[in-house]
């Protein structure tokens, strides 16, 4: 058994470093006990291991609600699945033509292809030109260039061909801007050649997995180049009629839409990330006690704690690779000190002057560094794992090679591989080097390369591939570590294709806590609302996944929890280990687990107005009664919130939202209950490139004197005039509805009197569904006092959008749903038509739990008047029983 502490030795023990030292009855003076040599056997002293956890028990420890206030868990992340979602039936999206005569520039990389779209751009009247990507110097570059179009080649020279594609950006990046802020529109449009899903298609072996890297630099551009259209493009390589393709292409080069599109010649696809909590299966272990896994990275940070997980699930020998140098014992005379002061003393003494700061802060920097390898190779030991560290770069192929082959001539074969390593180099596009972009990409693609070469074809249970999400949606000053990461998913499809048997995963890693970054980025996620993944909360996620025994995707994104409701994403709230889920009979209506919610309103919001919110004041919400309590709609939330953009910015119209959420769902408790205190705020307006200004609102409430809470924020969109769109949608195909509405209204909806708004379903089917409703009646009728004296949008056909989903969800899943989130909503005239509205809805997700869909208002005449986007709705089979309690106290 291990060694027992005294309890008079208790005191002196008030570091992990002591108590290891401790065990291992060696003096703990140093940050960690020296051990020589510190690879340890295969089979460490049972007086010196921590007994280690089965993945099940790692999986399924059980904590206290004290534990979990003080302890970050692996149900602390959030997790989503890439998924491909078709466009079948949708144009590419608002017609965006550059003006007549633009210059648009091909690269040759693909001789047809280019000759094709050459003709094609020809043929629309504009100034096509055949560029070659190797050879351009800056010089050639126009001012006014206003496209280009960079395509992949088929096949070969993929390293080099990125690289290439980075200069050309770079070299094109200021005239593009230019065309773009001059009015006349400038795009960019990169073109891979996977499979026609970015690699969720089913990648060949002829496919070429650098192309994807095209897309991180699209993104990217798209960030740091708002006057500039820009789009990923991935073009299915049975796609063999180039004109046809360059026709597709042009399309997508001259519209707007989504900017990540595939194209096969049977569809367009885009994609998604889909909420994705773990199946609940019995955990399966690729990796078994005394197996070889080979870990890039180093033994610092990320990596360190990654290792110390895999040690106490696996017990595996671990071989670490980094950069730094192999750990070493440390002289006499630096033993015993451990302040930052006291060795920097020492250096400078030892030195007798001739040392300079600069020189002395990096000699103290080397020997942290060592102490920190030292102490967590000895960590790792000491949990379970025989450990080996190599000094290697991994983007020498010949060193990497030599490596791997002594490793496994004196340890075995090779059954898992973990590649962590990257470096960060950030600088906008047009500023960053040749050299930047090769460290940078070097180390992420080109050291997974050489890795995989030095490897046979079915060595490997396991192959984890560290990726970012930084590949996934772009970052300013990353375009490089945008492009290398979108590189390794395509490289993790492309292998979990070709080894049978072997468990393949790219895990796009939201930022971490102890990773790569900086104080500077950190303020970045802070105000972008996106949390850093604890080091334990990320290594034991790790673990759970390479041992999950259900649905196993190749593309897998991880973000802190409540992150991915800062980049709009919905996600399905899983409870927390310990946490009990509400009960079945009760109503919980909530849009996931988002943010710490904020207890005060944000200082720059200004308070718009306030209302007191009750039945008799407001004897609507007598119909909108849900599990036996009236409900506010969503619909009646962005009403008010719009009011209070227009109160705070008078002499404007209302044009629309973007990211309107419901946070938490406003539940009057009965028909006696003191009022509840709303009260809508307001900020100060920003113009936006287009003209409009965005105003932020948030809707507050507390019930009496109760603590306030935030209810649903977004940022409204006000205009000096409205202008006419035109519909981008269509109609989808549905079947004839069968339902009466006496049916709808007193069986499927929860909806009274005055919500009763759905006048004719028109159709139905899994893509849509369509209908007219009347208009609301002017605002008096609904309530007492009300600020206006007609609405600003029209919160009957609004809700009535959102009842047709209710109809969709039981048509199709026989269950209920309720909206949580709009992307986008825009509004093209000041008022509704009195005479009605025609409501067309296109389903852009459809999942067991959550729907998407896009909207389009319509008059009779078949005129837009407004279009809602990226709708979003819960699906719960429950609902079905809460909507049958539509009677107050039922």
């Amino acid at each position: 058994e291990a060694q027992q502490v005294q309890s008079d030795e208790l005191g002196a023990l008030r570091t992990l470093a002591q108590i290891v030292a401790h065990l291992d009855r060696t003096p703990a003076a140093n940050t960690v006990a020296p051990t020589a040599p510190l690879r340890v056997a295969a089979a460490a002293p049972e007086a010196h291991t921590v007994a280690p956890r089965t993945p099940a028990e790692l999986l399924e420890t059980k904590v206290t609600k004290k534990e979990l206030e003080t302890r970050e868990f692996v149900r602390a992340v959030d997790r989503l699945v890439l998924s491909k979602v078709a466009l079948n039936g949708q144009a590419e999206g608002t017609s965006a033509p550059l003006p007549p005569g633009a210059k648009v520039w091909v690269t040759d990389d693909d001789p047809e292809l280019a000759a094709a779209l050459f003709d094609r751009l020809r043929d629309l009247d504009y100034t096509a030109k055949l560029v070659s990507a190797r050879t351009l110097e800056a010089s050639a570059v126009p001012p006014d260039l206003a496209g280009l179009v960079i395509l992949s080649p088929r096949s070969s020279g993929g390293g080099a061909f990125l690289k290439h594609a980075f200069r050309l950006l770079r070299l094109c990046g200021p005239a593009l801007r230019q065309s773009g802020a001059n009015g006349g529109g400038a795009a960019l449009v990169t073109v891979a050649r996977l499979d026609g899903g970015f690699g969720l298609l089913g990648l060949n072996g002829g496919a070429l997995p650098e192309s994807g890297g095209l897309s991180g630099l699209a993104k990217t551009a798209r960030h740091e180049w708002p006057e500039v259209r820009a789009k990923a493009l991935d073009l299915d390589p049975e796609f063999t009629d180039a004109a046809q393709a360059a026709e597709r292409i042009a399309g997508e080069l001259l519209s707007t839409g989504p900017v990540e599109v595939g194209l096969s010649p049977g569809g367009r696809w885009t994609l998604e990330l889909v909420p994705a909590p773990f199946d609940a299966h019995t955990p399966e272990q690729p990796i078994r006690a005394g197996d070889l896994v080979v870990i890039s990275g180093g033994a610092r940070g990320v990596t360190a704690e990654v290792s110390l997980a895999l040690a106490k699930a696996f017990k595996p020998v671990l071989v670490l690779l980094g950069r730094s140098p192999v750990p070493q014992e440390e002289p006499d005379w630096l033993k015993g000190l451990e302040s930052e002061a006291a060795v920097k003393q020492a250096l400078a003494s030892r030195a007798n002057g001739s040392a300079t700061p600069k020189q002395i802060e990096a000699d103290y920097r080397a020997i942290s560094a060592n102490r920190e390898v030292r102490y967590n190779l000895r960590r790792i030991e000491v949990a379970g794992a025989s450990v080996l560290y190599k000094s290697v770069d991994v983007r020498d192929a010949a060193a990497v090679k030599k490596t791997l082959e002594a490793v496994r001539a004196e340890l075995g074969p090779i059954k898992g591989l973990i590649h962590a390593a990257g470096v960060l180099a950030d600088r906008l596009i047009e500023d960053k080097t040749d050299e930047q972009f090769d460290a940078v990409y070097g180390t992420k693609v080109e050291g997974l390369r050489s890795l995989l070469d030095a490897l046979g074809p079915d060595e490997l249970r396991l192959l984890v591939l560290f990726s970012s999400t930084t590949g996934r949606y772009g970052r300013r000053g990353q375009a490089d570590y945008a492009a290398a990461n979108e590189v390794l998913n395509k490289i993790a499809q492309s292998e979990a294709r070709r080894r049978a048997g072997c468990r393949v995963v790219s895990i796009n890693w939201g930022p971490w806590e102890g990773g790569m970054v900086t104080p500077g980025l950190r303020k970045v996620f802070e105000k972008e609302g996106v949390g850093l993944i604890g080091l334990q909360a990320g290594a034991e996620y790790l673990v759970r996944e390479i041992c999950s025994n259900g649905e196993r995707p190749v593309e897998v994104a991880v973000l802190a929890r409540g992150s991915a409701e800062a980049a709009g994403l919905a996600v399905s709230a899983e409870p927390v280990a310990g946490e009990p889920a509400a009960p079945p009979s009760r109503l919980t209506i909530v849009a996931g687990r988002g943010p710490a919610m904020p207890t005060e309103p944000d200082a720059a919001l200004h308070v718009a107005f306030e209302r007191d919110l009750d039945l008799d004041r407001h004897p609507f919400l007598a119909d909108h009664v849900i599990d036996g309590r009236a409900v506010l709609p969503m619909a009646m939330a962005a009403e008010w919130l719009a009011q209070g953009a227009l109160h705070q910015h008078p002499g404007l119209v209302f044009h629309g939202f973007n990211g309107l959420r419901i946070m938490k769902g406003i539940i009057l408790g009965g028909t006696s209950g003191a009022p509840y205190r709303l009260r809508v705020l307001a900020g100060n307006g920003v113009t936006e490139s287009d003209g409009h200004i965005s105003v932020p609102v948030e809707l507050w409430g507390s019930p009496g004197d109760g603590p306030q809470r935030l209810h649903a924020r977004g940022e409204a969109l006000l205009a000096q005039k409205l202008g006419e769109s035109q519909r981008i949608f269509g109609d989808p195909p549905t079947r004839p509805y069968e339902h009466s509405m006496e049916t709808v209204y007193g069986e499927f909806l929860f909806h009274g009197p005055a919500l009763r708004g759905i006048q004719r379903v028109e159709g139905c089917s899994e893509v849509g569904i369509a209908a007219t409703v009347r208009n609301a009646p002017p605002p008096l009728d609904w309530m007492k006092e009300p600020l206006r004296g007609s609405w600003v949008t029209d919160p009957l056909v609004i809700d009535c959008a959102f009842q047709m989903m209710i109809l969709w969800s039981l048509e199709l899943h026989d269950a209920g749903s309720l909206p949580n989130y709009v992307k986008r909503y825009r509004q093209f005239r000041r008022v509704f038509p009195k005479d009605g509205t025609r409501i067309v809805i296109h389903i852009a997700k459809d999942r067991s739990h959550m729907a998407g869909a896009d909207i389009e208002f319509l008059d009779h005449d078949g005129r837009l008047i407004a279009r809602m986007e990226g709708l979003e709705c819960t699906i719960d089979s429950s609902l079905r029983q809460a909507f049958r309690k539509n009677l107050l106290g039922a």
